[in-house]
């Protein structure tokens, strides 16, 4: 239980307890802080056993940072608007932005960001809605979300497959199609379109009423019929793409 003597190794930045240890603990594994700053508590009682006491060994380790996609060499803020403008298109959330636009200091200005000023309160705080990185990550989710992506489409099996002369029950199936505009189209075009990217062929199977030929009646089976998927999206320059 390690009540008298024991050493405690906290994370700073969430105040979460990685382990505790004392002599009737096996030797702990390595622990890895998420910054450069990690807490060690110490804690002893007033009897001074015979046993050696705590030794730590620590090792500083180099961070790695995921790069962010620059379109230069020059600072973000050096860039030309349009420019930046694109590259700030590419992140997914608050976090990487902020590393991206100030490699240094993106935590002390993550902080002030989410800190109300005595300026002013956002209505987003004084309604109790205020929060850190969800609110606009959840924004920019939601854009790709409703934008170009693949989504649920009625199709006629008829027409998609050119079958005039059968008919197919259901009449018409679900399939995942490329919709949405591209508003925040991330290409230097005037004009920009949403089209597949992967595509992948489906069989579903139907009901197929076809016309005896000679007799009256229909000829009524079961068969797999072939339909396209779209998986993946994305916003391209119009008459840039294949076909």
């Amino acid at each position: 239980l390690c009540r008298y003597d024991f050493v405690e190794v906290e994370e700073p930045s969430d105040g979460t307890v990685l382990g505790r240890w004392c002599g009737s603990s096996s030797v702990p594994s390595r622990q890895i802080s998420k910054g450069n700053q990690i807490r060690i508590r110490f804690v002893s009682d007033e009897y001074f056993p015979s046993e050696p006491g705590f030794c730590i060994h620590y090792t500083l380790l180099m961070p790695h940072h995921t790069e962010a996609p620059s379109p230069s060499l020059l600072p973000p803020s050096a860039l030309p608007l349009d420019v930046l403008n694109n590259a700030v298109a590419g992140f997914s959330t608050v976090e990487e932005l902020i590393r991206y636009l100030e490699p240094d200091r993106w935590q002390l200005d993550l902080e002030d960001l989410y800190r109300p000023t005595w300026q002013l309160l956002g209505k987003a705080y004084i309604h109790g809605r205020k929060s850190r990185v969800v609110d606009l990550n959840l924004l920019k989710e939601e854009v790709r979300l409703y934008s170009c992506t693949p989504r649920n489409f009625s199709v006629s099996l008829r027409e998609e497959l050119k079958r005039t002369d059968t008919i197919f029950w259901p009449l018409c199936l679900l399939v995942k199609r490329c919709g949405g505009n591209c508003a925040c189209c991330h290409q230097s075009c005037n004009e920009c379109q949403c089209v597949p990217t992967k595509v992948t062929k489906k069989y579903h199977e139907v009901l197929q009423l076809k016309p005896r030929i000679g007799v009256r009646g229909l000829h009524k089976s079961l068969t797999d019929v072939p339909l396209e998927h779209h998986e993946e999206c994305d916003c391209v320059c119009k008459g840039n793409t294949e076909g």
